[in-house]
C-alpha cells in the first residue's frame, strides 16, 4: 500500500456576535414561566377540605393569555388532593409558556365552572421567569 501523507486542515470561521444574541433572545423568550404555589387548607372544613387545579388556569395581561402547560404535585380537576386537617400545607408548581417581554405585570387566574378558582393579581415580571405565590 502506498504511503499517503494526510494533512489535517483547520478552517477558521469568523462569527458575528449580533445574530447569536438574537438567537439567545429568541430562545429565552421561548422558555417557560414557573409558578411555585403554596396552598394552606381551610380551617372552615374539619379535614381541611381539598385542592386541585383546573386545566383552564392561565396567566393574563389585558386580553392576552398564556395557558397552563403542566402542573406538578397537584391533581388536575376533577381529581382532588384531600387534606387530613385544617392548616395543612400543599406545595405545587405550575408551568406556563414564557411571559412576553412587554408584560410588566400579570395575573394568575384559575377558571372553574363551579367558581372558587385561584386569582393572584399584579404579579411583577422578573428576569428569571420563576415566581412564588401563596394561596390561602
Amino acid at each position: 500500500m502506498p504511503n499517503q501523507n494526510l494533512t489535517k486542515q483547520t478552517n477558521l470561521v469568523e462569527i458575528n456576535i449580533s445574530p447569536l444574541d438574537q438567537i439567545y433572545d429568541s430562545l429565552h423568550e421561548e422558555g417557560q414561566t414557573i409558578v411555585h404555589c403554596l396552598y394552606v387548607s381551610k380551617s372552615k372544613f374539619v379535614n381541611g377540605g381539598w385542592v386541585n387545579i383546573h386545566p383552564t388556569t392561565f396567566l393574563v395581561r389585558n386580553e392576552e393569555t398564556l395557558p397552563l402547560l403542566h402542573a406538578e404535585n397537584i391533581p388536575m380537576a376533577p381529581s382532588m388532593h384531600m387534606f387530613k386537617r385544617p392548616g395543612e400545607l400543599k406545595n405545587f408548581t405550575l408551568i406556563f409558556p414564557a411571559i412576553p417581554k412587554e408584560w410588566d405585570q400579570f395575573s394568575l387566574i384559575e377558571e372553574c365552572s363551579s367558581g372558587g378558582g385561584f386569582v393572584v393579581k399584579n404579579l411583577s415580571r422578573n428576569d428569571s421567569g420563576v415566581y412564588q405565590v401563596s394561596l390561602y
